[in-house]
């Protein structure tokens, strides 16, 4: 769910065809000269007329433009579009008078409520301001859509902005500002702005690494008791991770594809002295591993999401893990699935993180990281991602940051 700001003129409104069309009746029946700039907002610039010839053009019409204009095609379509998929609508305008204590400014104000209620604009509240940055932030309004120039400069240094497009506001740019050339546009720039995703390691958020409940490292030390009952449980912890690094200390198995994962076998078979080969030993991981504690409500929360954003998984696997982790949770539900050893790569090695960003297009602002790791976590709070500290058992913290992030409360 997202708030959105709506101005009226310029956006619901064509007012530059409504300026240049009675603008230029209206001076040429007066012998007024003039010159038309498309590429100016101020519309006494855009005929280079006086600011007295101006404003009695303006005060000759503005009751019936605001009256009478026609909606943009397709608004009134898309705005009911986006309440139907529970978005918060916040008409804010600065419609002339409407901002001034005068005697036009409740009139003025009546007539535009009118002329929205006439189009059947629904909206949850309107506000009248020339401060529009100052009310976007007050609103925490998560997207605008605006077509003059300096409020786009100004509202897009904190928040995203939809641009409608005119010729004289092509030349703001920048990150948060999105152009759009229609209402339906409009709607694709607010679908690109929304789009999110959620990402969930394995091994401490689904998959357990608590003490006191069968875990990863006593799934571990099982496996090489039934491949070789003389081992101890101190050697298989210290010996298993000193088979999985290399000389430099660092993890390899979990960056092993399959192809290579033969000559790692050979390693944890000599240390351990396994009598078996590769299949055998995958079989009982397997069987091991898949009587690992997994929190089925962190799955269950992952996908109650897919209707309000993308979800994924990013975790550091070996190649003998996946088949299990598809048993468990079906990876053809999650949209994306990033598994180091399909990736020779692995957290928190910053070219993991890029690799996401990449692959799903989604900026940085919009992901939410689930992570045990606060190693893992602080390289993608430095990428500019939103992060989750915390284990799978966590199950409020983890859902309370997805409301955040989600902006549920």
């Amino acid at each position: 769910m997202m708030k959105i700001g709506i101005d009226i003129d310029g956006v619901l409104t064509d007012e530059q065809r409504y300026i240049l069309d009675y603008g230029s009746a209206f001076f040429t029946k007066r012998n007024i000269p003039y010159k038309i700039h498309d590429d100016i907002y101020d519309s006494k610039e855009i005929f280079e007329v006086s600011e007295e010839d101006y404003d009695a053009f303006w005060k000759e019409h503005i009751f019936d433009y605001s009256e009478n204009i026609s909606i943009r095609p397709f608004a009134r379509d898309i705005i009911k579009k986006l309440v139907e998929e529970n978005h918060e609508i916040y008409i804010i305008t600065s419609r002339s008078y409407t901002t001034y204590e005068n005697e036009y400014r409740l009139k003025m104000q009546s007539v535009v409520k009118e002329w929205l209620k006439r189009n059947e604009i629904k909206y949850n509240d309107i506000i009248f301001s020339r401060k529009k940055d100052k009310i976007c932030k007050e609103l925490n309004i998560d997207a605008m859509i605006e077509d003059k120039p300096e409020n786009v400069a100004k509202i897009s240094k904190n928040r995203p902005v939809i641009c409608y497009n005119e010729g004289y506001n092509k030349k703001y740019t920048g990150e948060n500002i999105y152009r759009a050339y229609s209402w339906y546009d409009i709607y694709n720039k607010i679908k690109e702005i929304e789009n999110k995703i959620v990402i969930f390691d394995w091994g401490g958020v689904i998959e357990s690494q608590k003490e006191g409940e069968y875990n990863i490292f006593t799934s571990d030390i099982d496996i090489m008791k039934r491949l070789n009952v003389d081992v101890n449980k101190i050697d298989v912890i210290e010996e298993y991770t000193n088979c999985n690094n290399d000389e430099n200390g660092i993890c390899i198995s979990c960056q092993s594809k399959k192809e290579e994962c033969e000559a790692w076998f050979e390693r944890v078979k000599k240390k351990f002295n396994l009598q078996c080969d590769l299949k055998e030993f995958a079989k009982v991981y397997d069987e091991e591993r898949g009587k690992v504690v997994y929190y089925k409500d962190v799955i269950e929360i992952a996908k109650k999401l897919k209707k309000y954003c993308k979800i994924g998984i990013l975790s550091n696997l070996m190649f003998l893990d996946k088949e299990r982790l598809n048993k468990q949770v079906e990876l053809k539900d999650f949209d994306y699935v990033w598994l180091s050893f399909e990736l020779n790569c692995k957290k928190p090695d910053n070219k993991i993180y890029e690799m996401v960003e990449k692959e799903c297009k989604i900026k940085p602002s919009n992901i939410l990281f689930i992570d045990d790791s606060k190693e893992n976590i602080d390289v993608a709070k430095s990428r500019g991602w939103n992060t989750c500290l915390a284990s799978g058992y966590e199950l409020d913290k983890i859902k309370d940051s997805i409301d955040k992030f989600l902006n549920c409360k």
